[in-house]
């Protein structure tokens, strides 16, 4: 297990330092993401499984200097607990953007995830692994696209309630739909923050930090965003 968090924690940093790279021609923008992640357990009619899970998160996505809307998100699903550590999910999306060329479209997604997650002492370790099948309003053709989540977090002894947090999740487009995208590297999103939890036993936590996204467009510069990322989350 250890080699296996050793392996998840380089792996971030080969894909932040990836991501800077990649921005050096990039238009550079601010902005502040919120989101809100929660998951529970969904027990089915006459069944006393825990295994059963549901899935929501919620966003709302400000750039132009935090002073536009960009983007909304609303993305239920349900999931099958394969082990303590490990589930399988399924969903739909509708997402709402307002593109910077002054477009405003709507999409919906299919996808497909799988997560995993392993406590190593004052250390947690997790991925998200996420398929997704996008259909935009602006064309008739499926977008495909695969995501890949890494994800460490680690308690400070000094301040309890308190979680060093880091993440980074690579966007991988599988096609070319007549919308625009193009097969290959998408996007890269790289986190650090702060998380506060008020006890061991809340289901809620909260986290806020910096967030940098780095988006490759085919026919215009690149954007790298700066932003602002508040999160709440309740776990199962």
């Amino acid at each position: 297990m250890t080699d296996r968090f050793v392996f998840c924690l380089l792996l971030c940093v080969v894909l932040l330092l990836g991501s800077e790279r990649s921005c050096a021609q990039a238009v550079d923008d601010l902005g502040v993401w919120t989101a809100l992640f929660a998951q529970g357990e969904l027990h089915a009619a006459g069944s006393d499984s825990d295994r059963l899970k549901w899935w929501f998160d919620g966003h709302l996505r400000f750039l132009d200097d935090a002073n536009g809307f960009n983007q909304s998100i609303v993305r239920p699903g349900v999931g099958w607990e394969l082990t303590g550590q490990s589930t399988v999910w399924a969903g739909y999306g509708w997402i709402r953007t307002s593109a910077l060329r002054g477009l405003e479209f709507d999409e919906h997604r299919i996808w497909q995830q799988w997560t995993w997650s392993e406590g190593l002492g004052a250390w947690k370790v997790a991925h998200r692994s996420r398929f997704e099948q996008r259909f935009l309003e602006t064309g008739d053709d499926v977008g495909l696209r695969f995501r890949q989540l890494f994800r460490v977090q680690h308690n400070l002894p000094a301040w309890r309630r308190m979680k060093m947090v880091f993440w980074d999740e690579l966007f991988y487009n599988l096609n070319d739909p007549d919308w625009g995208a193009r097969s290959g590297f998408n996007q890269n999103r790289a986190f650090v923050g702060l998380g506060y939890q008020p006890s061991p036993n809340c289901r809620w936590r909260v986290e806020i930090g910096y967030l940098n996204q780095v988006i490759q467009l085919p026919t215009v510069n690149d954007r790298n965003h700066h932003l602002l990322s508040i999160n709440v989350f309740r776990s199962p």
